[in-house]
């Protein structure tokens, strides 16, 4: 090669040695004997022949012929004194870099992705599940690297497959089993979370009570994500494009509840049992007249008894009188309070205002309402007669939306029709699942049910405001109703996954928002200017120790002035 300029960083002999491994190891035999020695201590002619497929006699030549290449170039060695080959630290280190470039190489072009019991989806890696079986299986690295490499090879071979955690773990798990490491496969095995993950909760602490709740949601999680939801749900989830909160319970329970105080006939019990089967929100409505102090009491009784059961659905009270306030009398929102109040009389704004200044969570419908107007404090309605149910299918992203339409209303509208469907057919799944919900629940009998897709960032995206009411003609075409209720856990996530692929300076945040995460429920600034221009109705939400009356902006259909969501157009 005289005449041929170096390369940057090796002189000609390394490049020439170089050459000479890459041409050994571009032979598919030949790596196969390197992966059959790297498994094993070593390994006899007759057996490493066997292994590697060469079994015909005819095929000897041949596989002599690969053996010599290896030795050659110190990747394999041949003892003289038990006759059998091993794989040299050279040999090793070759194996795993031309794992890793395949690997790389098959990612980069197919990006096979797996859906995770995280909720994230995520490229498809060799390395994790060896780590995995090191930790969990007690594996060495070999056996672990060896079966690992069995696993990717049928992934890769089985174009479109629809790749989830708990199948990559069947996979493993009967590679195992057929490899005869049973002990590594029972504690490999998934027993609602893998085994080690269940031992770890226990050596964690916090008793039985932990262990069968942390199984429990792992199980109700994989269950929903991998064998209920469509597919194009949960990858739109997964991807950041819709959510759905509370992933494991939301097909086993309404995302709010509101009964009428009088149904509840003054009963803890009866108003555990309607919160432990309600998932964000548990509205009590309470007209004028009713004792202040027996409902403070009712509402402080059954906070502790939910924070004791670790259940975090929220309390709201709808006082329908001024003379009902003395329910917040002494209360503070210290320390995660699970209690809130919807103010529904006139001169509400300053009586939530106080009750903010404590660190209650409140909300304000400025001069009462009837009940069409009524909402809780996240913004589901509620009626001062009748229960009602409340669920939503999913929330969408519409700053996502509005980042990849690059702000095109028509292709905005577009892409918001095509989310407004995936989360319909989610409502749809989870309103069939509520013939469950009313069972044991007489005071439920009767009962309005309602169902929305709920629109999360609207302050941040721009065709969303110019589209206002056009926004709830989109989704009412894909079959649901929209709302605009409050849902920070949704708008938190989404603003995290948006963070990993829209650049800083263009990932949106409005002024004056306090929380960390996009903007959701009606709200208001600082000045007292619109935070949100609603297409349904206007509100005041309390939420960092403000109040402000909003009022539609000019050009707009004026709405009755409600808590955080609006009743979607039927």
């Amino acid at each position: 090669m005289e005449g041929t300029p170096l390369r940057r960083g090796l002189s000609q002999e390394q490049f020439s040695r170089a050459i000479g491994i890459f041409s050994v190891v571009s032979s598919p035999s030949r790596l196969e004997i390197l992966r059959q020695l790297n498994s094993a201590d070593s390994m006899s002619y007759s057996e490493l022949k066997a292994s590697t497929g060469f079994r015909a006699k005819k095929e000897s030549g041949k596989f002599a012929y690969h053996l010599r290449k290896l030795l050659r170039q110190g990747l394999i060695q041949h003892s003289r004194t038990d006759k059998r080959y091993r794989i040299t630290p050279l040999g090793r280190l070759v194996l795993n870099a031309a794992r890793e470039i395949d690997e790389r190489a098959l990612l980069h072009v197919e990006q096979v992705m797996i859906r995770t019991t995280r909720e994230t989806m995520e490229p498809f890696s060799a390395n994790r599940l060896v780590q995995s079986l090191i930790k969990e299986a007690g594996m060495s690295k070999d056996a672990a690297q060896k079966l690992a490499s069995e696993v990717e090879h049928f992934v890769m071979s089985h174009e479109g497959l629809y790749l989830t955690t708990p199948l990559v773990r069947e996979m493993a798990s009967y590679l195992l089993l057929v490899n005869g490491r049973e002990e590594e496969r029972y504690r490999f095995a998934k027993l609602g979370i893998s085994a080690w993950d269940l031992e770890s909760a226990i050596s964690a602490g916090g008793g039985l009570q932990n262990a069968l709740r942390m199984a429990g949601q792992r199980a109700l999680r994989e269950r929903e994500l991998f064998s209920l939801y469509p597919k194009d749900v949960v990858d739109a989830h997964l991807d950041g494009e819709l959510n759905l909160r509370e992933v494991g319970t939301t097909s086993l329970a309404p995302d709010h509840v509101s009964v009428p105080l009088k149904s509840l006939g003054g009963s803890l019990e009866r108003l555990l049992s309607l919160a432990l089967s309600t998932r964000v929100e548990l509205s009590i409505v309470v007209p004028g007249g009713q004792e202040p102090s027996a409902l403070r009491s009712l509402l402080l009784s059954a906070e502790a008894a939910l924070r004791s059961y670790g259940w975090p659905v929220l309390l709201n009270a709808v006082l329908m009188d001024e003379g009902l306030l003395g329910a917040a009398e002494g209360m503070r929102g210290e320390g995660g309070s699970r209690v809130a109040f919807t103010l529904a009389f006139r001169g509400s704004s300053a009586a939530a205002l106080e009750l903010a200044s404590r660190g209650l969570a409140a909300s304000a419908i400025e001069g009462g309402a009837s009940a069409p107007d009524l909402r809780s404090f996240m913004g589901m309605p509620v009626d001062p007669e009748l229960p009602m149910v409340s669920v939503v299918g999913a929330s969408i992203n519409l700053p996502r939306l509005t980042y990849e339409t690059q702000g095109d209303e028509s292709y905005f509208s577009a892409r918001l029709l095509q989310a407004a469907e995936k989360a319909a057919s989610a409502l749809e799944l989870r309103l069939r699942q509520l013939s469950r919900i009313s069972n044991g629940h007489p005071q439920l009998a009767g009962a309005e049910v309602l169902g929305f897709v709920n629109l999360v960032g609207y302050a941040e995206s721009p065709p969303a405001l110019r589209l206002g009411l056009g926004m709830s003609r989109l989704v009412e075409s894909a079959g649901a109703r929209a709302a605009i209720a409050y849902d920070h856990r949704s708008a938190q996530r989404m603003r995290r996954l948006d963070a990993d692929r829209i650049p800083p300076s263009e990932l949106p945040r409005s002024p004056g928002w306090a929380l960390e995460g996009y903007t959701s429920g009606h709200y208001v600034r600082g000045d007292g200017s619109p935070l949100q221009s609603p297409p349904t109705a206007y509100a005041v939400v309390v939420q960092s120790h403000e109040v402000r009356a909003t009022s539609p902006p000019a050009g707009h259909r004026s709405c009755p002035r409600s808590a955080s969501a609006g009743r979607a157009a039927r």
